[in-house]
């Protein structure tokens, strides 16, 4: 082990990691107090506030969610920034962090049905389908858990955050406010997330994750999916586009049929979790620092393989 190299690899791709993260937190940063300056976010998250509602959480959160549809790296950003303000708690945070992930799986329709239309049919809407129920279900137990949790709150009374003065600022007066906010916000983040950053990529040139993952194969025998497609799930974990592919070249030579290979591709994306961490790790403890941001991988990846295990179980009925 050449630990000198592997801290020059880290400290090389943490300073990739960075120049891909720092200039999307900071346009987040700018244009979350930009939403609330002029009091866009209020105009839109009607949309979602019934479920902020249920699940018993302020109604900002409703605004990060209509946020994530277009950058989930900009709803981290105001969650971020709104905890440090006090205007929501740390459940509120963890709870919404994760549901905010629910837009972003729907978006990945636009790529992932291109691929596995062709490839699978109607096998692969299937999947995908179960996936995006596997995502739905726990964002509805998250936000059970907040109703349980959480103190009802008389959303009548409580407002968004409100920009100074009577009137909403014009534009430019808006942006400028709302860059002087971020030089408040930004540098608090960076200190936290930059050294953390570097810390888990050496991790990863540890091969930490990576020894994790190679033992994964060993599991999936214990599910209920054929030995044929176990390459399946083997590709899944380093490339799901190669898995795909895989899948859609086994189901057309007949080695497998349709329901086996959706719960292949099940079976990988449940047990694709603990790689996922190398992606999972650096970004919320770069946003969150790093004691929220190990509640959140800790809380998302024990739902996210309960939910996707309790799918698997429901799969091997449907299909």
């Amino acid at each position: 082990m050449n630990l000198p190299a592997i801290l020059a690899d880290a400290l090389l791709a943490t300073g990739k990691f960075l120049l891909t993260v720092i200039p999307l937190f900071v346009f987040g940063v700018v244009l979350a107090q930009l939403f609330v300056e002029k009091g866009w976010l209020e105009k839109l998250s009607w949309l979602v506030r019934p479920f902020m509602r249920f699940g018993h959480l302020h109604p900002e959160s409703a605004g990060t969610f209509i946020v994530a549809i277009l950058s989930p790296t900009t709803a981290h950003s105001m969650l971020a920034k709104y905890h440090q303000e006090r205007r929501i708690t740390r459940c509120e945070l963890i709870i919404m962090a994760i549901v905010n992930a629910l837009p972003g799986h729907v978006a990945q329709g636009r790529r992932v049905l291109p691929v596995l239309v062709p490839l699978m049919g109607v096998f692969g809407v299937i999947y995908y389908g179960l996936v995006l129920l596997a995502e739905f279900v726990r964002s509805i137990i998250l936000l059970a858990i907040g109703r349980v949790m959480l103190p009802r709150l008389d959303l009548g009374q409580v407002r968004f955050q409100e920009s100074s003065g009577s009137h909403r600022p014009a534009t430019g007066q808006a942006l400028i406010n709302s860059l002087r906010d971020a030089r408040k916000t930004v540098p608090r983040i960076l200190t936290t997330m930059v050294p953390v950053t570097f810390v888990v990529f050496v991790l990863i040139g540890l091969g930490i994750f990576e020894y994790a993952a190679a033992h994964l194969g060993v599991v999936a025998r214990f599910f209920p999916i054929p030995i044929e497609s176990l390459p399946i799930v083997a590709t899944r974990l380093a490339s799901p586009l190669g898995a795909y592919s895989m899948a859609g070249s086994l189901l057309s030579k007949g080695v497998l049929e349709g329901k086996d290979v959706v719960m292949a591709l099940l079976v990988a994306t449940l047990l694709s979790t603990v790689p996922n961490l190398r992606y999972l790790v650096p970004y919320y403890f770069g946003i969150y620092g790093p004691t929220i941001g190990m509640q959140l991988v800790i809380v998302s990846t024990l739902l996210r393989v309960v939910v996707f295990a309790a799918i698997v179980g429901f799969a091997v009925f449907l299909v």
